[in-house]
């Protein structure tokens, strides 16, 4: 190496030094707004409206900072009670193109006003609250409208509750430049990804150690799928015991955490514990899929807070960024839970109408609860979506562990998971975090270490038996719904039951039983009854009453005769096909199907309902990957195409028991049509997708090409670009999440289309 590489070396690095602290510099020095009307002249306010007069508890939100608050005015229509009203004018000041306020109280409720008002003829610009800041002072920004800017207008609030929450306030109008906007949008954009990429590492951390020590101690080289699946499991059976350690105190739930991490840091850091050649040796073996699962992550996330600042919409944004209808708070009950633990509140009553705690199992929870000691961010609702959302895309660890155990090569995995990974229904069940992905990864988890000891002909040992209970646990605390796709696990045991021992069968019967009962005694004794979801699904119950599952179940059967009961369960088979295939999939989302409605309402309505369906309905879950039943057929007519056998191996069987699980989910399900998405396990989705994707594969390489194009029409038109459903607040376009979020999707697809280099 030459003295001209060295002088190019250095220059670069001082090049990227510099970039680094100019970016620093650009991100992170103060930022403030120019206040437009300063003192108390000029403005007028009837009724209650006054200075300061606020909710005695109203604070400022941890974001502003004290530099940010300086020449702030802050007025409010609180006086005593939320039965007082009044309107605030500000004195005239050009309309800025960035507007800025501080905002408090319900502003946006019903009677609850905010505009700016035209001087000149009186036009009103409303100016929507994304959610209600209540006893917080919040910042608000908003693009003013093209007529209105430089124009001279006044700040108007107007106060017409007299109901709970019938205040607001606000503080004086303040110009932010563009230039500062963008900035907020870098800094938000830093903060985001920084701290989700935190999250991800502290769940992960635990979980590595472990598998580090298991490579280094254990006599033969351990498989790739168990790393993977000890990194997984380690990490959420840790935030399972974290769970019941922040139940019983605080103090010792905080305690474990920091136990935890030194202790693992520990195991890394210290050579003696864990050598380089082990740490090294595990890190390439899991690199594949954690390297995948985190890109997947980051893309989502980008797309997801496209139309938001991350810092603002709160826990609910989920819902309302993909759908105008009102959805359950599914992905927000978890959160719910874990603050209620963290902050010793009492979980009775819960939230959500007549939901109880003990509804849903506490892992993910528990994995929040953990790293809350250690969170980066005050905002904990982002906080959660963060961490949860990581979570959820553990499926595309299940899928690498399920493809390998079945023989498949890198190359196939590629090219199965880019294709999944633009999957609206994968993106949506990522960022709606309720944990049936995480769920689903655990059983692909357990379906891997049994066809990986199939494949091998040889028997299970403990340290096999043991993980595989262990993922049975982990599904089981994530989420019920995976219950769904047990009944081919035994029989699969059964078939091959010379592969253990019953004593190893004890051992797992003993772990599992061992992570089931304390949340049994939970439901039992703290939050009764807990069988809420057993009733509902096998038993057609939705009643919160005293009855155990079976009697509910009894009591449902004998009200409906053996015809109806039959009419029933064949429903729930005939739902699962579903809506029309291709009004799902983007191809009716072009103008002219409804001849009433203009094009733009038609395109969206038609959105709509194409996300629903991929939401609702299993057949539109799987998606464009049902176009392998057509590969399938094609392949049984052309036999050069099959000549070289499946593009997966085994992938037929992958199917099969897709398919059996859904059969049996069909029956067990009381019905009419409760075979929807929501109710199911999400791994036979997966399951069904990996096997037919097989078909596709195996077929001339343009298919797939042509399959993945349309994939990404589906994923970019019906989900990623489609305006927020029910989001009352101007959109604007956060640029450094759409740059980042094209970017990374560029990546996936070349990864997923690149040709594999020829063997010399």
């Amino acid at each position: 190496m030459g003295p001209a590489w060295s002088n190019r070396r250095t220059v670069w690095l001082l090049l990227i030094v510099a970039a680094a602290v100019g970016g620093a510099l650009f991100l992170f020095l103060p930022i403030r707004a120019v206040n437009l009307a300063t003192g108390d002249a000029g403005w007028s306010t009837t009724g209650c409206f006054a200075p300061n007069s606020v909710y005695p508890t109203t604070h400022f939100d941890s974001q502003i900072t004290a530099h940010e608050r300086q020449g702030v005015t802050l007025r409010g229509s609180y006086c005593g009670n939320d039965a007082s009203t009044g309107e605030l004018r500000s004195p005239v000041f050009p309309a800025p193109t960035i507007l800025e306020l501080f905002v408090g109280g319900y502003a946006g409720k019903e009677g609850l006003l905010l505009f700016l008002e035209r001087e000149s003829d009186h036009v009103r610009m409303p100016l929507p609250v994304v959610r209600h800041p209540a006893e917080t002072w919040m910042k608000q920004r908003w693009w003013t409208q093209q007529d209105f800017r430089g124009q001279m207008v006044r700040l108007v609030a107007v106060d017409n509750a007299t109901g709970v929450g019938g205040w607001l306030a606000v503080s004086n109008p303040r110009r932010f430049s563009v230039l500062s906007y963008f900035r907020v949008q870098l800094k938000t954009f830093a903060q985001t990804m920084g701290t989700y990429l935190f999250q991800l590492a502290l769940f992960l951390l635990p979980g590595f150690a472990v598998a580090s020590q298991v490579t280094a101690r254990r006599r033969r080289t351990i498989s790739p799928i168990y790393s993977v699946i000890v990194v997984i499991t380690v990490g959420a059976m840790l935030g399972y015991i974290s769970f019941w350690a922040f139940f019983f105190s605080k103090g010792l739930g905080r305690f474990f955490t920091y136990a935890v991490y030194l202790s693992a840091a520990g195991l890394l850091i210290v050579p003696r514990f864990s050598p380089r050649e082990a740490l090294r040796t595990t890190a390439k073996m899991i690199a594949q899929p954690f390297l995948y699962a985190t890109l997947a992550g980051l893309c989502y996330m980008s797309f997801y807070f496209i139309y938001s600042d991350p810092f603002a919409p709160g826990i609910g944004y989920a819902a309302d960024r993909f759908f105008a209808a009102l959805l359950p708070g599914d992905n927000v009950i978890t959160a719910i839970f874990a603050d209620r633990i963290y902050d010793r509140q009492s979980v009775i009553p819960f939230c959500c109408g007549d939901w109880l705690s003990s509804d849903r199992p506490p892992l993910q929870s528990g994995v929040v609860v953990m790293e809350r000691p250690l969170a980066l961010l005050h905002n904990r609702e982002l906080t959660y979506e963060l961490l949860s959302s990581a979570l959820q895309c553990f499926w595309i660890c299940g899928v690498w562990c399920l493809m390998t155990s079945i023989g498949t090569d890198r190359a196939r995995f590629r090219q199965v998971i880019g294709f999944l990974i633009f999957s609206g229904f994968l993106f949506y069940n990522s960022v709606y975090t309720w944990p049936k992905l995480l769920s689903a990864a655990a059983i692909l988890f357990l379906l891997s270490i049994l066809f990986e000891r199939i494949r091998a002909k040889s028997a299970f040992g403990y340290f096999e038996i043991a993980l595989a209970a262990l993922c049975l646990g982990m599904a089981l605390m994530a989420h019920p719904g995976s219950t769904f796709s047990l009944p081919v696990f035994g029989l699969l045991f059964l078939r091959f039951r010379h592969l253990f021992s019953l004593r190893q069968a004890g051992l797992a019967l003993l772990i599992v039983i061992t992570i089931y009962l304390p949340w049994s005694l939970y439901q039992k004794y703290v939050d009764p009854p807990g069988n809420r979801l057993l009733k509902m699904h096998l038993g057609g119950s939705h009643a919160v009453d005293s009855r155990t599952t079976w009697e509910a179940i009894r009591d449902s059967y004998h009200t409906h005769s053996l015809s109806e009961v039959i009419r029933y369960k064949w429903s729930n088979i005939v739902f699962l096909g579903g809506h029309k295939f291709f009004d799902s999939y983007g191809l009716t989302d072009f103008p002219g199907f409804q001849k009433d409605l203009p094009a733009r309402q038609q395109s969206r309505e038609a959105r709509e309902e194409s996300r629903t369906a991929q939401r609702f309905y299993m057949w539109n879950a799987v998606g464009l990957v049902n176009l392998g039943w057509v590969a399938g057929l094609l392949l049984l007519l052309n036999r050069r195409w099959r000549g070289g056998g499946l593009a997966l191996p085994q992938a037929g069987w992958l199917i099969v028991v897709a398919l059996a699980n859904m059969v049996f989910w069909s029956v067990v399900t009381f019905g009419p049509d409760e075979t929807q998405t929501a109710h199911s396990s999400y791994a036979d989705i997966l399951l069904l997708s990996v096997g037919l994707l097989s078909f596709i594969l195996t077929l001339p390489r343009i298919f797939f090409l042509l399959c993945l194009a349309w994939q990404l029409f589906n994923f970019f038109a019906v989900w990623v670009l489609s305006l927020p459903g029910r989001l009352a607040q101007p959109i604007t376009l956060e640029w450094p999440m759409i740059v980042f979020g094209v970017m990374l999707a560029a990546l996936l697809v070349w990864l997923t289309v690149k040709p594999e280099p020829k063997a010399a």
